[in-house]
Order: C-alpha cells, then structure tokens, then sequence
C-alpha cells in the first residue's frame, strides 16, 4: 500500500492497522513527514497566502494594516488614535492605546493597568509597555535610539529581504511542526503501551510508536479544517489526543483478536 492510500485507510479501515504496525520505521517516518508538511501548508501557510492576496500583495497588506507613522527627533506621530481593551483566556488581558496628539502617558497610572497583563500605550515623546511579570515600564523614544523612521522607509528596507525571510519561516514551521507531530506521537504511543499492557498484545514500542504515527491521522485532518473554521472549542486539542487514542485502541483490539485466531494449515478435510 503506498503511502496516499495509507492516507486515506488510516481515517476509515481500521483493518489496516495491524498491516500498519508492520511497515518499516522508515516508511511510517516518511508518513508522518508528508502528513505534517499536508497540515502545515493547509492551515498555515494556505491562509496566509490567501490573505496576502486578498490585500493585494504584502505591501498593499502593510499598508492597510499598519497605520502612516513617523518618528523623527524623538517625536513619534501616528494617523489616527487607536484603543483596543481585550480579554483572552489563554493570554489575559490586552490593552494598547495610542494617541500621538495629547500625552496619554502621564494620564495612565498604574491602578490602570492592574486589570491588563500586557500593556502597550504610547503618545508622541514616551510609550508604557507592560509584560507578563507585571511590572510597567515609561520609556522616552529618546532613550532607544531607534533614529528617524516612516512606514515607506520601513517598508522600503524590508520588503526586499521579505523572500528570504518567507522561505526561512517555511523551514523554521516545517520544523517546528516534524518536532510537534513526532511528540504528539510519542505521546499518543505511551497511552497506547498502557493500553498494551492491559490488553496484553505484547506489542513493542516501536511497533505501538507507527502505529501512533497513523493514528493522529484523523486527528490531524480535523485540526487542518478547524484551522478554517472562525470558532473556538474549549480543550479541543484534549479531544484531538483522545481521537487519536481511540483509534490506537481500536487498533490494538484487532491485533489482539488476530493473535487469538487459530493458525490457518493448508489441510481442508479429510485424510491425508
């Protein structure tokens, strides 16, 4: 079975598990590198290529989605005024707030920023930035030593290394992602031991680790089109491991049933 169809037998036939756990550990390595780079082209990098499109371009993008500024003798100007309050359960909550026509700095104090985890204000000669560690900082754009700047200056230096940089993201995402997957699996092959030894298959850890391999599959493709979909379920990566488990139990029970099969002869009847 070449590796395609082992695509599409690892969502539905759980009859070629056991075939599964046979294959070569360079075979399934091979599957789970493809299957990877299929996740990460569909819900990373698809997305943001139809992004980019739909701007218009990178530039058109930047243009639209960073406002005119300019910084010049340590005076920073901004079109616009801008004041976003959000709370996330994952990240806490965000508070940016920027107003380059009146200082805003000295109006914030810090029993205004207790309710934020992360704070970013700035107005025309200081910013406040607020981290995790809960500590506030006022910084004078003087005191960085960033020099004169605009958004065309800023696009003018970096669109051009923009190639080098996209290609540098692929490799660093396709590698991050090989780490992500082959952990998931390790992860997924140590449920799948305990459920081993309680089954009693007597299977290896190698064995039970392609197995594991194959059996975030489904998982995997459904995490590719909840990458589209704009809803947030809660602990839905919970449940991606516990499909992922479900199916190594399936498959274990059909290995197990297969050792407990009498051993097929050639004899038919009769005597011999």
């Amino acid at each position: 079975m070449n590796i395609f169809a082992e695509l599409i037998h690892a969502v539905y036939d759980f009859k070629s598990y056991p075939v599964f756990r046979r294959n070569k550990g360079g075979k399934a390595f091979l599957y789970g590198l493809l299957l990877s780079v299929f996740y990460l082209l569909l819900s990373m990098l698809l997305p943001m290529l139809v992004t980019l499109v739909s701007f218009g371009g990178f530039g058109n993008a930047v243009r639209q989605s960073i406002p005119d500024f300019r910084l010049e003798d340590g005076r920073l100007w901004v079109d616009g005024t801008y004041d976003v309050q959000e709370y996330d359960t994952n990240y806490g909550g965000i508070y940016i707030k920027v107003d380059t026509e009146r200082p805003i700095t000295e109006e914030i104090t810090d029993v205004d920023l207790l309710a934020f985890d992360r704070v970013l204000v700035m107005d025309d000669e200081h910013m406040i930035v607020k981290a995790e560690e809960g500590q506030s900082l006022r910084i004078a754009y003087t005191d960085l030593d960033l020099g004169d700047w605009s958004r065309d200056e800023m696009m003018q230096t970096f669109l051009p290394l923009l190639p080098a940089f996209l290609w540098f993201l692929f490799v660093v995402l396709v590698c991050a992602g090989l780490l992500g997957f082959y952990g998931s699996a390790l992860v997924v092959a140590v449920i799948g031991s305990i459920m081993s030894a309680v089954m009693g298959c007597g299977l290896k850890f190698g064995e039970l680790y392609k197995l594991a391999i194959y059996a975030r599959t489904p998982a995997l493709l459904v995490e590719t089109v909840y990458a589209w979909i704009p809803l947030v379920i809660s602990y839905f990566y919970v449940i991606s491991y516990e499909v992922s488990a479900l199916y190594m139990w399936k498959a274990l029970k059909l290995i197990k049933e297969e050792s407990l099969e009498p051993p097929k002869t050639g004899w038919t009847g009769g005597t011999w």
